[in-house]
């Protein structure tokens, strides 16, 4: 070959490799516009443990699953996440006003928000049922027929409660006793001192207990049915893209199942799709 065609192959040769890179470096140093100033706020309720919470009263720094995992999606841009607490229901309206660039806090997917709002499926949780750790008797919620059962006031598990008294009654069985507390901590307290036998909960809600008493209670059942959390965010294809791309690196790299373990969730919940 003429020398000043090889010389003119290695510089394309070069050349194309050149390109290469860069395209590599840019794909990996690829993040939303919102993180280009290198903080992300992030809106959260910082109430849902072990989800997002404040481990001691007084503590200014939250702690839980869904800050990690923030946090590691934040360093995946380059970037540091900043926290900004308020109330549930004022959350999405704070990505209108630009208070935040995401959201995470325990929020589920709905079709209703993504008429407006764009979100990236990440956790799947279920309804369980919580039981004394060693009662080896109750192992669905058939089981639960004539006994007492603790349920937290104002939530959807008084409902899963009522449709399993009226099956209990066609089936000529007892009916459940429902006891109703405002809290949480209220319906495990009535477990614990053996006033109840147990509750519906969820997931994540039975995780956080279990993480603080591993020795006193158990999951006896979960229900097949599944709610799906999500990351939201303004409209923007690009984001969207970006922010369901960090979420799979978590995922490919075990991060993520790291993080489901530190916390005590089950180590399935994340293999959600992210569409």
């Amino acid at each position: 070959m003429d020398k000043r065609l090889k010389w003119a192959a290695r510089l394309l040769s070069g050349g194309l490799v050149a390109l290469a890179a860069a395209g590599q470096t840019q794909a990996a140093g690829a993040k939303p516009d919102f993180a280009s100033s290198g903080t992300v706020k992030v809106c959260t309720a910082g109430d849902f443990p072990p989800m997002q919470y404040y481990k001691n009263p007084g503590d200014t720094d939250l702690v839980g699953f869904e800050i990690d995992v923030v946090d590691a999606i934040a360093r995946h841009w380059g970037a540091k996440a900043e926290f900004v607490v308020g109330d549930f229901k004022g959350l999405l309206p704070s990505l209108d006003s630009g208070r935040c660039d995401l959201i995470a806090s325990g929020i589920m997917i709905t079709p209703a928000r993504l008429e407006k709002y764009d979100g990236v499926p990440y956790f799947g949780s279920h309804v369980v049922l919580l039981v004394p750790k060693n009662d080896e008797n109750s192992k669905t919620p058939e089981d639960m027929n004539g006994k007492v059962m603790a349920i937290e006031a104002g939530t959807t598990y008084e409902q899963t409660m009522a449709d399993l008294n009226a099956k209990f009654v066609k089936e000529g069985k007892a009916e459940a006793v429902i006891q109703t507390y405002p809290s949480a901590s209220g319906v495990i307290e009535q477990i614990l001192v053996g006033r109840a036998a147990g509750t519906i909960t969820q997931d994540t809600t039975a995780a956080f207990r279990m993480l603080q008493m591993p020795d006193r209670l158990k999951i006896a059942y979960t229900y097949d049915e599944s709610e799906t959390y999500g990351i939201y965010m303004r409209k923007s294809a690009g984001d969207r893209k970006l922010v369901k791309e960090a979420i799979e690196a978590l995922q490919a790299s075990g991060e993520m199942k790291t993080l489901l373990v530190k916390w005590g969730l089950p180590e399935t919940s994340t293999d959600v799709a992210h569409d």
